[in-house]
């Protein structure tokens, strides 16, 4: 009985070396995509480049925003930020993706917080807003299916 528990003691951090292959490959693979994404976001965002700020979207995904309005189609994202008010003027912006994990081998899931410094008429105002988005595999590119602001 006791060389069973020392096999299964000893056996233990073999098992936690060898997580699946999948979940390493589909945070290497996806990351140049979110990377990129999140890169262009921090710029298009300033100079409200809608074309920009849809690319990564799957043509079915849905963003749901903060509070709670779901807009569905990559277009009706496009749309979205193509509506901002000529009064608002985004100063700058960043993106700080905090985590990724992978759900299977063509799911990834990203979370981060984003960074805004807006201007509206003569009041200026930093805002920080925390997001969830997921990443689908669609051939060799990843796309966003899914994107929640909080």
């Amino acid at each position: 009985m006791k060389r069973v528990a020392y096999i299964l003691i000893a056996s233990v951090p073999l098992l936690a070396a060898t997580a699946p292959s999948w979940q390493s490959q589909a945070l290497a693979s996806a990351a140049p995509f979110i990377d990129k994404a999140n890169s262009d976001w921090s710029r298009a965002i300033v100079t409200g480049n809608a074309a920009m700020l849809s690319a990564p979207y799957a043509a079915d995904a849905v963003f749901i925003g903060p509070d709670g309005t779901a807009i569905h189609s990559k277009a009706g994202v496009r749309t979205m930020y193509g509506r901002r008010p000529a009064k608002v003027q985004v100063l700058n912006a960043s993106i700080k993706s905090d985590g990724r994990a992978a759900a299977d081998p063509n799911d990834v899931y990203e979370w981060g917080t984003a960074r805004l410094t807006v201007k509206r008429g003569k009041t200026i105002v930093e805002r920080s807003a925390r997001y969830l988005t997921v990443w689908h595999r669609t051939g060799k590119s990843w796309l966003i299916t899914r994107n929640i602001a909080f």
